[in-house]
C-alpha cells in the first residue's frame, strides 16, 4: 500500500470514527461503558493520528515514546474523570 493510500485510509478511518463518536454523542445514555468506548475510540484516533499524520517514526525514540504514552494516558484520564468525577470537583473548586 503507498503512502497516500494509507493516509487517504487514515482520514477515512478517523471521520468514521469521529462521525460514530457524534452519534453517541447525540444519542447514547452516559455511563460507565460508553465512557470507556469513548476512551478507546480517542486513544484510536490518537494512534493514529500519532503514526500517520505526525510522522514520529523518524523522531527520536524518547520523543516517540513520550507521545505514545500521552496519547494513552488521555484516554485513561477520561475513565478516571468518569469514576471519580465529584471528588475531582471538589479537590479543583475554587474557594468561596
Amino acid at each position: 500500500m503507498t503512502t497516500a493510500n494509507k493516509l487517504n485510509l487514515s482520514w477515512l478511518i478517523l471521520m468514521i470514527l469521529t462521525l460514530s463518536g457524534m452519534l453517541v454523542g447525540e444519542y447514547a445514555e452516559a455511563g460507565f461503558w460508553i465512557t470507556v468506548s469513548v476512551a478507546g475510540v480517542t486513544a484510536l484516533k490518537g494512534r493514529l493520528i500519532i503514526d500517520q499524520f505526525m510522522e514520529l517514526g523518524q523522531a527520536s525514540p524518547l520523543i516517540y515514546r513520550i507521545v505514545k504514552i500521552f496519547g494513552l494516558v488521555v484516554p485513561a484520564l477520561m475513565i478516571l474523570t468518569y469514576l471519580l468525577g465529584s471528588e475531582l470537583a471538589q479537590v479543583t473548586q475554587l474557594p468561596d
